[in-house]
């Protein structure tokens, strides 16, 4: 062979495989991936909790669960429910105690959509009595004085913007399948459309929190507001209202004014994707800004609300589809193989509340927090899922 007739197969070879590679990284079902890498990686559910905690009831674990609820409903596989039923029976007794349980903070409640889980799936009567423990935990938890629950006992006066996921997607599934039906979705409603009132912005977007007190280090000392809408944060309320309308009743007065806030957040999280890599930054609207930066989480997040508001017929695909895709393709590039052969995601952030715009752009890009593996496994797995 000619030396310029084997360069022309060697080229011809190249382009063989690097379009195999491509192809298969297009076609692989990155939920599923990700979702059996992290069990490996986990197989004690327990395990699951951070920042120097020793709570493993608490929302970490609790996201993950709500996760591989959604997948394994996708596919019926039982590693996903054995998953979820190892952690659940690891915290419920066999008398229906929940002892890890403390109602101290929103970030407790969490946990408890896995038990009404088990509880939807079994009907085994411990499961129905926990969660009616953990519903209790709202009797006298403490409030501002519009009725906004506080984000923890530990942060007097302060509403957060996840705090609101946090409580209320297992007060609308508890109200829909255990009962106090009338209690429980006002108080989903009242929460979902204070945080807006206190928080929202006119483009639809929402702050990260409220402190009445306005004695927080990062309160306005005005308005009492967060410096910034944070994406993870703003992620919360996005999957909340994704998931909100399976559970509240179309006549429920509060109906048409989530659904107005529904439309305006979507039209919101649109306006501010990154126009170059189809993602959403740490600050959600400032994009553009130097020093800011995409992050996963959130980005799966708002993804989740678009393709799952898409499939419910709630928006129009002809105006959200290229978003999704856009995103999609972006946020499966922060996936990547570490060398213990476990999935890790990159560029994520999952810190509280900072003290100004600044403090949100320098906050460090985290490697495969607990709440990511969370966000991008529901939104790949609607998107790899749909029929649109």
């Amino acid at each position: 062979m000619k030396p310029t007739q084997t360069l022309i197969a060697f080229l011809f070879l190249s382009f063989l495989l690097f379009h195999n590679a491509f192809s298969q990284s297009e076609s692989i079902k990155w939920s599923d991936s990700v979702a059996q890498s992290f069990i490996k990686r986990f197989p004690d559910p327990d395990t699951m909790y951070c920042c120097g905690g020793t709570n493993h009831f608490s929302w970490q674990a609790g996201y993950v669960m709500f996760a591989m609820e959604k997948i394994w409903k996708s596919t019926g596989d039982s590693t996903y429910f054995n998953y979820i039923k190892r952690y659940v029976d690891q915290q419920v007794d066999a008398q229906g105690n929940v002892p890890p349980f403390k109602d101290d903070a929103l970030d407790n409640f969490l946990p408890g959509y896995a038990i009404l889980f088990m509880y939807e799936q079994t009907q085994e009567e411990k499961y129905k009595i926990a969660a009616k423990t953990i519903r209790d935990g709202f009797n006298d938890y403490p409030r501002n004085s519009n009725d906004l629950f506080w984000h923890g006992e530990w942060s007097t006066h302060q509403s957060w913007i996840d705090g609101v996921f946090m409580g209320q997607i297992f007060l609308a599934r508890y109200g829909s399948i255990i009962g106090d039906s009338k209690y429980a979705f006002d108080e989903v409603v009242k929460q979902m459309t204070l945080i807006v009132d206190k928080c929202g912005q006119d483009d639809g977007l929402i702050m990260h929190g409220w402190d009445e007190s306005k004695k927080a280090s990062w309160a306005d000392k005005t308005t009492g507001l967060a410096p910034a809408v944070w994406s993870e944060g703003l992620g919360w309320y996005a999957v909340l209202i994704a998931d909100v309308f399976d559970y509240l009743p179309k006549d429920h007065q509060g109906y048409p004014k989530l659904k107005e806030i529904h439309k305006h957040l979507c039209e919101g999280i649109k306006a501010n994707q990154d126009p170059e890599t189809g993602m959403w930054c740490q600050v959600v609207d400032k994009c553009g800004d130097p020093g800011n930066w995409n992050e996963t989480s959130g980005s799966c997040m708002f993804t989740y609300l678009l393709q799952n508001s898409i499939d419910k017929g709630y928006i129009s695909e002809a105006d959200y589809g290229p978003v999704v895709k856009k995103a999609y393709k972006g946020f499966v590039k922060k996936a990547v193989y570490n060398e213990e052969g476990f999935i890790d995601l990159l560029d994520c952030s999952s810190i509280g509340i900072v003290d100004n715009y600044d403090a949100y752009l320098n906050s460090p890009k985290e490697v495969s927090p607990f709440g990511a593996f969370g966000s991008f496994i529901i939104a790949t797995n609607v998107i790899e899922n749909s029929n649109h």
